[in-house]
């Protein structure tokens, strides 16, 4: 293949704002740089910079420039964290370029910026959606490279074009997220911070990189603070409070919502005071503060979190003062975990992260208020739609509380059902003359969209074949009637069918019997008639 070092493809047309005036914008160089690494200096994630050189000479010369550049550009302008800026390089623009190795190869030319369309990018996403069919790796590898695209579309050097709207719908529902720690779980782990906490209280000396694991770890119990916000957390984020002597506010800045975090502490100049407690998150920070000032002095960072290497590590050489990073973290937790010998209430060894103890913070306030919703979502600082849907969860013990209830409902109705063969097209049911006419009379329920949600519903392992043949009659009339009409009037038999009911079968049998319904059903389930009225 013949390349052509052609960077005339990028469009330069001015920048014109809503007021009609002309914007200044950074010119594309149309060289390729001597220097081809990007550093990203101290951050709170391990990259410490990124070589574009591997990306040179792949036949995509001009774009792979082009990114560089708008890289150096956003480091420069620190309206984005650094952080979040190197994962655009290694999450986002890494696997595009993977992705132009194979495009420049069918279209058997050198690419240029003209050539990154709205064709293109959904062919890149077709291109995730394959290798990375689990949804939600796929999504974030497309939002970064997403990010670099717009700002190159902001500065001129890329054509503008909509982006395809949600090309990964539900990817969240495939990731499993952090689940919170139980009361008995929560109980152990402070127990052993509130230990370890008071014997860092008690040095004179710099901490190293496990005491401020210890320390971070208890000040996410106590905040609820994501990872990020606490590894970047600066001298000043400890302040006065403005009214109460006794107090102090915590200020971090939350990344994900763009804003600021201001927490309330207690406060006490006496260690002495908080020895029968988990230590307060004020005492805990200016420990570390005064404790690793010569560090920060030396280093000239402003970040808490410092501490001078122990061992040689990556980029971090021996004796060489460093910040605490995601993979310290990891490394450390794992290590205490192990130390104090800390289990889950299964007996297995406890799991134990930064988003646990966020996710088990807000429950916890969630149980303190009440079980209000609006005064947990203020507190952990988001919306009421992301505490419900990403942090309230139930607690085991409710958990285990409606399971005992259940298992009392069923032997119920099943003591007082009168089981008659195939009594509805649904399953079987405790009353079906359960509704009366106007003069009093009995009548037959033949409301069997609701039979999911019915308390007098029985279901038995000779009602699996009706019940899956409705199902998929239920399925395929999606397509009929379109996904949003669908999604109000059957997703929730679906998902009360796959949730509740088929988990209480054995799972082969149920599969053996679903495959059936599929391919020949009930006769009750073969033409979408009985589903027209309810639907109409």
């Amino acid at each position: 293949m013949k390349k052509r070092k052609d960077f005339s493809q990028a469009p330069l047309a001015p920048v014109v704002d809503q007021d009609g005036v002309v914007v200044t914008t950074p010119v594309l160089q149309t060289n390729i740089p001597q220097n081809k690494v990007v550093s990203f200096g101290v951050n709170a994630k391990n990259q410490r910079n990124y070589d574009f050189t591997q990306h040179y000479g792949q036949g995509i010369d001009s774009i792979t420039s082009a990114v560089q550049q708008t890289i150096e550009i956003m480091l420069s302008e620190s309206v984005v964290e650094t952080s979040t800026i190197s994962n655009y390089c290694y999450n986002g623009f890494s696997y595009f370029a993977q992705y132009f190795a194979i495009y420049t190869k069918a279209m058997n030319r050198e690419l240029g910026l003209l050539d990154i369309t709205f064709e293109l990018t959904e062919n890149y996403i077709q291109h995730l959606k394959k290798n990375y069919p689990n949804g939600s790796s796929a999504k974030n590898f497309y939002t970064q490279t997403k990010s670099i695209l717009i700002k190159m579309q902001g500065m001129g050097w890329l054509n503008r074009f909509d982006f395809p709207k949600n090309p990964f719908p539900n990817s969240n529902r495939k990731m499993k997220g952090q689940t919170a720690f139980s009361k008995a779980e929560r109980k152990r782990v402070a127990h052993a911070l509130k230990v370890d906490v008071n014997k860092i209280l008690k040095k004179n000396e710099p901490l190293n990189s496990y005491d401020l694991t210890i320390i971070l770890l208890a000040i996410a119990l106590r905040s609820g603070m994501n990872t990020t916000p606490l590894l970047e957390m600066t001298t000043d984020s400890i302040q006065d409070h403005p009214l109460k002597e006794n107090r102090k506010l915590l200020v971090l800045y939350k990344r994900r919502g763009n804003a600021t975090h201001i927490q309330n502490l207690r406060h006490s100049t006496n260690v002495e005071n908080v020895q029968t407690v988990l230590t307060d998150v004020a005492v805990m920070v200016q420990h570390v503060i005064d404790m690793n000032q010569s560090l920060r002095a030396e280093s000239g960072t402003g970040l808490v979190f410092c501490y001078r290497a122990t061992s040689a590590n990556g980029n971090i050489a021996l004796g060489k003062i460093t910040t605490a990073m995601n993979n310290t973290l990891k490394a450390n937790i794992k290590k205490w975990v192990k130390v104090k010998d800390l289990k889950n209430d299964s007996g297995d060894p406890l799991q134990v992260n930064i988003s646990r103890f966020r996710k088990t913070f807000e429950n916890r306030i969630w149980e303190l208020s009440g079980g209000d919703p609006f005064v947990t979502a203020a507190l952990a600082n988001h919306s009421l739609k992301v505490s419900q849907t990403h942090y309230l969860e139930a607690p085991k013990e409710a958990e285990k509380n409606f399971n005992y209830m259940g298992k009392v409902r069923t032997k119920e109705l099943l003591s007082n059902v009168k089981v008659i063969e195939n009594n509805t097209p649904v399953s079987k049911c405790s009353d079906i003359s359960n509704r009366s006419d106007k003069n009093g009379n009995k009548i037959y329920c033949t409301d069997f969209l609701s039979c999911v949600r019915c308390r007098n519903m029985v279901v038995t392992k000779e009602d699996l074949y009706r019940l899956f043949s409705f199902y998929w009659l239920i399925v395929y009339e999606r397509e009929q009637i379109g996904a949003k009409r669908w999604s109000k009037y059957f997703a929730h038999i679906i998902r009360i069918i796959d949730r509740d009911i088929a988990p209480q079968f054995d799972a082969d049998y149920v599969a053996t019997i679903k495959a059936e319904a599929q391919a020949n059903p009930h006769p009750a389930w073969k033409h979408r008639n009985q589903l027209e009225e309810a639907v109409a």
